[in-house]
C-alpha cells in the first residue's frame, strides 16, 4: 500500500511531464494598455457613450416588461 508521500510525487511528476519546452521570456505576458484614459477628452466622451447606452438599455427594458 502507497502511503500519501508516494503518491504526491506521483501525481507532481504526472503532471509536468510531456511538454513543450519554451524559452522563459516567452511565458511572461505584457500587461495590457488600457484604450481610455477616464482623464482625457476623449476618455470623458467614451464614459458618456457607455453610460448613455446603458441607460437607453434600462429604458428598453423597462419599456418592454409594462407590455
Amino acid at each position: 500500500m502507497k502511503n500519501f508521500k508516494d503518491v504526491w510525487e506521483d501525481a507532481a511528476n504526472s503532471v509536468g511531464g510531456g511538454g513543450v519546452s519554451m524559452p522563459s521570456g516567452v511565458s511572461a505576458k505584457k500587461k495590457k494598455k488600457d484604450l481610455y484614459d477616464g482623464r482625457t477628452k476623449a476618455g470623458r466622451k467614451f464614459v458618456e457613450r457607455i453610460l448613455a447606452r446603458r441607460k437607453a438599455a434600462e429604458a428598453k427594458r423597462i419599456d418592454n416588461e409594462k407590455v
